[in-house]
């Protein structure tokens, strides 16, 4: 998922698992909205969680050995 700094617009991705991860924590605290620090200028943007499911990888259909 790719984010853009509001403040020094650098453009920074964050990885399928970070963005899962945060996906969960918010989940659980009821939260709208994640906190991202940017790289280079070390502010923090706000990114929906909305938008972050969509990045968020499909599970994969358990398959049976049986």
């Amino acid at each position: 998922m790719n984010i853009t700094c509001s403040y020094c617009r650098h453009s920074f991705t964050l990885s399928r698992e970070y963005v899962a991860q945060a996906v969960a924590d918010a989940a659980e605290a009821r939260q709208k909205y994640h906190a991202v620090e940017c790289p280079s200028c070390r502010k923090m943007n706000k990114v929906s969680i909305s938008q972050m499911k969509r990045f968020v990888p499909k599970p994969t259909p358990a398959e049976s050995n049986d």
